[in-house]
C-alpha cells in the first residue's frame, strides 16, 4: 500500500532512507541531510514543494509530480545531486514522473544531423504520466557528477526511439562547473534526455 504523509522532512548527518514501498506527499519535502533511496515511487501532489535539495540530501529513485506549477525533481544517483526541472504544466491534474542516472545510456548512437556528440555518463527520464502539455525540460550539472569542458555548443537532447533530437538550447546559466541548460523547442517526445553538443 501507498504511505501518505502530510510533509515528509529528511534530516540525517551521515545517514539516509530507504523507503520500500510507495509514498505520497500531500505539502512539504524538506530534504536537508541525507539521501533517500527508493525502488518505488515518492509521488508529490499538486499542492506539494520541495526545499532544500543538494549534494548532500536528494533522491536516488523515481519522483512523480502531479500539478500545474514548475518543478525542480529532486533526484540524483551514486552520491550526486542531479536535478531536472520543468515548467509548469496546464491543468492541475497534468503529472510528471523523472530520474536520473550516472551511467552510459544504452539506447544508441544514432544523432540528429546538427548534434556532434551526446553525454557518455548520464541521462535523464521524463515522463508524461497524464495530461497533454508540452512542457519546456531544465537539466542541470555540478563539478561533482559528469562534467563539461565547454559550455558554448550545448543543446538538449531527446531520444525519440531511433536518434537522439537535438531541442536545442533555450538559455543557459552558469558555467562548466555548475550550471542549467533549457530547451528551446517543443517537447513531442517523452522519455529519456541527456545533455548534447552540436
Amino acid at each position: 500500500n501507498t504511505l501518505t504523509f502530510n510533509k515528509l522532512i529528511v534530516d540525517k548527518a551521515g545517514g539516509s532512507v530507504t523507503l520500500n514501498q510507495p509514498i505520497t506527499i500531500d505539502s512539504l519535502l524538506q530534504l536537508t541531510s541525507g539521501i533517500i533511496y527508493t525502488d518505488t515511487i515518492i509521488t508529490l501532489k499538486a499542492t506539494a514543494t520541495t526545499t532544500g535539495a543538494s549534494n548532500l540530501s536528494f533522491v536516488d529513485g523515481t519522483v512523480k509530480k502531479i500539478g500545474n506549477t514548475a518543478f525542480v525533481f529532486p533526484v540524483g544517483d551514486k552520491n550526486t545531486f542531479f536535478p531536472v526541472g520543468i515548467s509548469a504544466p496546464s491543468n492541475a491534474t497534468d503529472a510528471f514522473t523523472s530520474q536520473y542516472f550516472y551511467q552510459p545510456q544504452q539506447f544508441g548512437d544514432s544523432l540528429d544531423s546538427a548534434v556532434t556528440s551526446i553525454s557518455r555518463c548520464n541521462y535523464w527520464s521524463l515522463i508524461r504520466n497524464s495530461g497533454t502539455s508540452n512542457i519546456s525540460i531544465k537539466l542541470y550539472w555540478d563539478s561533482l557528477g559528469c562534467s563539461l569542458f565547454d559550455t558554448s555548443n550545448l543543446v538538449i537532447v531527446n531520444w525519440n526511439g531511433y536518434k537522439w533530437k537535438n531541442l536545442s538550447n533555450g538559455g543557459l546559466t552558469g558555467n562548466i562547473n555548475i550550471g542549467s541548460v533549457v530547451n528551446s523547442t517543443t517537447i513531442s517526445t517523452y522519455g529519456y534526455f541527456t545533455i548534447g553538443d552540436k
